[in-house]
């Protein structure tokens, strides 16, 4: 019941049991180490790479979840920044908002046991990554670019899925783990328990976790605002119902409490989720192999203020903005398996309801006394598709794929004629009349999305792989739709932007042999239509340009002997678009690991550098290059009984004072004097686990 982590290239075919393309897997772990995936069901070598935040190669192919971590995180934004090519923006304690290969937001899917969700701040205190629960759930898979049509519209930066899996109980029908964690310099303690019973025919799984921290401080000594409460809980049930016919329903809630932000200008007083899924799988059914049916359904509450969490503003008034957002849809999946094939056809659908207001209260009580703006004024948008994908073995060394999909998107808002403002100033159709002369409150389109992938295995220490990919992104509701006048500034949504158009090339080139693993890859995206936000005198604004975004990553890992081995990660990415630098590009990143192990015991070191970043967005990113720099980690475990692990570390071992560059210090209009987010300074962590 460990957390684990799969970066997916191409999707495999299940065809030949025999390992055919060898992948290479990262691992966050300490005693992690590039590995071939073997083929393993319906997971072909070449589609599937590992990276899992417990895992260890047995027998040099095997993964395993129970190896221990190389730090603790309490956020699925943060968890992520282990991989290479992904980092994620700080804004605090909480909400790490993900980025894969400079692109994130909606650009990424994020999908939780099947379910969409979309989170309700508009400042993006909670991206849904927010609201999952890192320590429950078994698989996090990373497909990194668009490789698939199965999973959704969009998609165009990578896709996120994250799932629970059936539990492998022991002879007495039960399993379960108790952990327990504490972080110095920001005081973070941490308690979870994860455990199921059932039989073969079915099964229970509860879980939950409480997290409560202070605020930390950076390399510098200055306090960075980032204490925060969660608590997170859940259930999964499955059973089969006959002995081809499997029905599971999920059902997790979370709730975040006065979280501090470093990098906004509200802090949110309570953002509370709640998520439901049910999987229906029905196998052997005539032609069909597998036909899966999911659906979901998702609500976000949040509410964040200037005054309730700490008292940011001096002036007696305050500012509140409550917020909601409802995500809905299914998806209906057919699988159909022959000796050289396996085709994949569908249809999904999906919905989300988004609003959004700003208050002014007069006395910071709560009253609520005057309606500023109707910042997303009920956005919906709705999309529905229809889908089919084939991959097929042209040859005992290649594989091929195609993949189509026809989408259509809706989207509206049914408040935005209603007043909002000094003498209806904040009126939403009268903001987007006054920036982009239009009084348009509903959209409509069409989009084609494709995937042509190509596999050949060189040799048996070799497999090129080539991925062409067209996708379609449309404007999300801030982009499109949000409407913000207060105090003279603006952040308005453009009704008649033009869906982004992503056109990409993925190359990559793996190699594993022996003691020696590596991986390499290039990649080019040039969009049309690229939706850039950008300032006109005291107005945040969206725009179509066109743009390219380009890079290459390697890991490699070296067994160098029976106790030590090497891993190295290593991602550069550039962004241009027709006015310049794209916002929000991660510069040359490089993660360099050394690991000793013992049977019981082990030791590692983590170097991880950041080159100095001269290409930014001064509309988006801090108005300055951010500087480079280098931090040293170090990390252990001792297997004290069969059922007890202890795990610690230090983070930052020479107290550096450093910040990503991928930043939330400048991208918040409410907050307007715009600092970097620094990373934490020195801190000790320990982490004690109990399976049974």
């Amino acid at each position: 019941m460990c957390a684990r982590i799969c970066q997916r290239g191409h999707r495999p075919m299940p065809l030949d049991r025999t390992p055919h393309a060898l992948a290479t897997a990262v691992f966050l772990a300490s005693a992690a180490l590039v590995a071939p995936v073997q083929g393993q069901g319906h997971d072909l070598a070449i589609e599937l790479v590992e990276v899992t935040a417990r895992a260890e190669p047995a027998g040099g192919n095997t993964l395993l979840s129970e190896t221990p971590i190389t730090r603790p995180t309490h956020d699925a934004g943060e968890l992520l920044r282990s991989v290479t090519g992904m980092t994620a923006l700080r804004r605090g304690g909480r909400g790490f908002d993900p980025i894969i290969r400079g692109q994130s937001q909606s650009n990424l899917n994020v999908i939780a046991n099947g379910a969409y969700s979309y989170g309700a701040c508009p400042g993006r205190m909670d991206p849904p990554s927010t609201y999952v629960g890192v320590d429950s759930f078994d698989s996090v898979s990373v497909i990194k670019g668009h490789r698939s049509v199965i999973y959704g519209a969009g998609g165009s930066g990578g896709t996120l899925i994250f799932e629970h899996l059936r539990p492998e109980l022991g002879a007495n029908g039960m399993t379960g783990s108790f952990t327990t964690g504490y972080t110095g310099n920001s005081d973070l303690s941490s308690v979870g328990g994860d455990f199921a019973v059932g039989n073969d025919k079915g099964y229970v799984r509860v879980f939950g976790a409480i997290r409560e921290s202070d605020n930390y401080e950076d390399g510098n000594g200055d306090r960075v605002a980032s204490a925060f409460e969660s608590t997170s809980a859940g259930l999964v049930a499955g059973i089969d119902l006959q002995p081809n016919t499997y029905l599971e329903i999920s059902h997790e809630q979370a709730s975040e409490d006065d979280v501090w932000y470093a990098g906004n200008g509200m802090d949110a007083v309570f953002a509370d989720s709640a998520s439901t899924s049910a999987k229906w799988v029905q196998r052997s059914m005539g032609a069909i192999d597998t036909l899966e049916l999911t659906a979901y359904l998702s609500d976000v509450d949040h509410l964040m203020d200037n005054y309730s969490v700490r008292n940011r503003s001096m002036m007696p008034n305050g500012a509140a903005a409550p917020s909601t957002s409802t995500t809905w849809g299914g998806r209906l999946l057919a699988t159909v398996t022959t000796e050289q094939a396996e085709l994949r056809s569908g249809i999904d659908y999906r919905a989300n309801d988004r609003s959004a207001d700003l208050y002014m209260d007069m006395g910071k009580d709560g009253s609520y006394d005057m309606l500023v703006a109707r910042m997303w004024p009920a956005a919906e948008q709705r999309q529905a598709g229809l889908f089919a994908e084939i991959d097929y073995r042209s040859s005992p060394d290649d594989t091929l794929r195609l993949g189509l999909r026809l989408d259509q998107f809706d989207s509206q808002v049914r408040e935005a004629t209603l007043s909002a403002g000094m003498m209806g100033s904040a009126t939403p159709i009268r903001l987007y009349e006054q920036f982009y002369n239009t009084t348009e409150i509903r959209t409509d389109d069409y989009g084609l999305s494709a995937v042509l992938g190509w596999d050949r295995r060189l040799d048996p220490a070799h497999t090129v792989s080539v991925n062409l990919s067209r996708s379609v992104r449309t404007p999300d509701s801030s982009e499109q739709w949000i409407a913000r006048s207060a105090n003279g500034a603006f952040w308005v949504g453009n009704p008649t932007l033009d869906a982004e158009i992503h056109q990409q090339l993925d190359l990559t080139l793996m190699h594993e042999s022996g003691r020696l693993s590596w991986n390499a890859s290039v990649f080019v995206d040039e969009v049309n239509d690229y939706i850039e936000r950008f300032s006109e005198g005291s107005a945040d604004l969206y725009r179509n340009i066109d743009a390219t975004l380009f890079g290459s990553e390697l890991d490699a890992a070296l067994q160098i002997s029976e106790r030590w081995r090497a891993r190295m990660g290593i991602a550069y990415t550039r962004g241009h678009g027709d006015n310049g630098d794209l916002a929000q590009i991660a510069p040359l990143e490089t993660r360099l690991n050394l690991d000793y192990q013992q049977p019981d015991w082990a030791l590692g070191l983590e170097w991880v550098t950041a080159q100095r970043q001269n290409h930014f967005d001064p509309a988006v990113d801090v108005d300055a290059a951010t500087p480079g720099f280098g931090v040293l980690h170090l990390y252990g475990h001792w297997n004290l009984t069969g059922r007890l692990l202890l795990e610690a570390g230090v983070e930052n071992l020479f107290d550096k004072a450093y910040a990503y560059h991928v930043n939330a210090g400048n991208l918040d209009p409410f907050n307007p004097e715009a600092v970097r987010v620094n990373e934490p300074g020195r801190q000790g962590w320990v982490k004690l686990r109990y399976a049974f």
